[in-house]
């Protein structure tokens, strides 16, 4: 599940800040239904990879890394928008509802199954 984070990070990321102005456009996909989408991943693969994170941080993790990549889309010469910000808010706050909902919004402590103190 690791590797699947890892790939699924890298693919977006570069996707997001690569020369792959009007990617979304070619292939009818709407662009802010992209970063809602991918943000969504994003937060998943930041939760597998960072176990021990708590999900707020983790959330605040994929918004500051959205805000990072529209900061180097606007010095790339691609189109930086605030509409994408909030797409991928959207999508992070989407996928931290899930995240809830599937840990019956018990704290993440409480699946640790470690018996070390």
């Amino acid at each position: 599940m690791r590797l699947t984070a890892i790939v699924l990070l890298v693919v977006i990321i570069g996707a997001m800040v690569g020369p792959f102005q009007n990617v979304e456009a070619a292939a009818n996909v709407w662009d802010k239904a992209a970063h809602f989408v991918a943000f969504g991943l994003i937060l998943w693969s930041i939760g597998v990879l960072f176990r021990r994170l708590p999900r707020t941080l983790a959330a605040l993790s994929a918004l500051a890394l959205g805000g990072a990549v529209e900061v180097v889309q606007g010095m790339v010469g691609r189109d930086s928008s605030g509409g994408d910000l909030l797409a991928d808010g959207l999508g992070i706050l989407l996928a931290l509802l899930l995240w809830a909902i599937w840990r019956r919004f018990e704290p993440r402590t409480a699946f640790h199954t470690s018996n070390t103190p």
